[in-house]
């Protein structure tokens, strides 16, 4: 009966499985001419194990001797993986075999790793083996298991899909209704792709539209805004949101988009400061940003609430439901300690 010693531990986005297979009194069982294969058995996962996570292992022996020895190995699950197996040696030494970059690997198949000789295992001559003191064979198996499948993929191509929708709005190519900003320039579109992206822009083109008969859409937006909000539309990039995020902000509420708007917060709540948080907090209330308005209110909370008072922005504040919002939220931790 093997021993079969099983560990996992995690390194970011990688799981290490290590398996450690001890095989006694090898040599003996090389010597048993029906003995063809030789497995692990099927591992339990332990109370706290991911079920179903746990790879086993073979060994087949081949030619009339048993004098080559293949090791396989199975995953139950589909995984992208890089496998290292290295024989464990007297004196504590170890020695790779085998070292097989990431790749993906099928659920129940059986994958081949490495082949062993008898003739390595073997003692005919009173050399070295690679059998322990006590005629063990000791094989250390492991198995790194991610979910970032970038390693290896220096050889495919980055996906362009986003620069060539760009290339189609800066080229015009194929264009077939015209935009235009508040100062009246005018941006090659195209329906079928603002349609997909904007809700807002789709019903323009609906029904017996104005816009569907003159293929000329009116834009409320200055023309910097536009433009980064088309090339948001055609490629999911919003190159500018760090350096106009209140333009925008306004922009993605009012065409809804949604992505761009959780771009529009997040750069926002990044610039937050005593100075700006009122301003931030009406733009977030103005926008409907509840996200932005939250974190907003806990920055308030959080200690600058008396700092907050003492600004300009504080003393601009017609809004009673405004300074209602935030005694609520910043009360709100206050009555609950009181009360427990």
């Amino acid at each position: 009966m093997s021993n079969v010693n099983y560990t996992i531990r995690t390194e970011g986005q990688t799981k290490i499985n290590t398996i450690i297979w001890t095989v006694p009194c090898f040599e003996t069982l090389l010597e048993i001419k029906t003995s063809r294969e030789f497995r692990t058995e099927n591992p339990k996962d332990k109370p706290g194990d991911l079920a179903n996570s746990k790879f086993q292992l073979k060994m087949q022996f081949l030619g009339r001797f048993n004098d080559i020895i293949e090791i396989y190995y199975l995953s139950p699950i589909p995984v992208f993986l890089k496998s290292i197996l290295t024989i464990c040696l007297k004196r504590f030494e170890e020695r790779s075999i085998v070292i097989k970059e990431y790749h993906t690997v099928q659920a129940n198949k059986w994958q081949y790793l490495a082949t062993l000789y008898k003739r390595d295992i073997v003692s005919y001559d009173g050399r070295d083996t690679f059998l322990l003191s006590d005629g063990s064979l000791r094989l250390k198996f492991q198995f790194m298991v991610t979910n970032d499948i970038k390693v290896d993929r220096a050889h495919v191509p980055e996906a362009q899909l986003s620069d060539d929708f760009e290339s189609l709005l800066n080229n015009g190519l194929f264009s077939d209704v015209v935009i235009k900003c508040a100062e009246g320039n005018e941006f090659k579109v195209h329906k079928a792709v603002l349609a997909s992206r904007s809700l807002v822009l789709k019903a323009h083109f609906e029904h017996n539209t104005t816009e569907c008969i003159t293929n000329i859409l009116e834009s409320p937006l200055e023309s910097e805004v536009l433009r980064e909000v088309l090339t948001f539309i055609y490629s999911d990039r919003a190159p500018r949101v760090d350096e106009i995020p209140e333009k925008l902000l306004a922009a993605a509420d009012y065409y809804q988009l949604g992505r761009l708007k959780s771009l529009c917060e997040e750069a926002l709540h990044k610039k937050l400061t005593v100075n700006n948080a009122i301003k931030t907090l009406q733009l977030a209330d103005l926008h409907s940003a509840k996200t932005l308005k939250n974190l907003t209110l806990e920055f308030i909370k959080d200690g600058q609430a008396k700092l907050i008072t003492k600004t300009e922005g504080w003393a601009m504040v017609k809004s009673v439901e405004l300074i209602k919002s935030i005694y609520e939220h910043i009360m709100t931790d206050d009555v609950d300690a009181d009360i427990k």
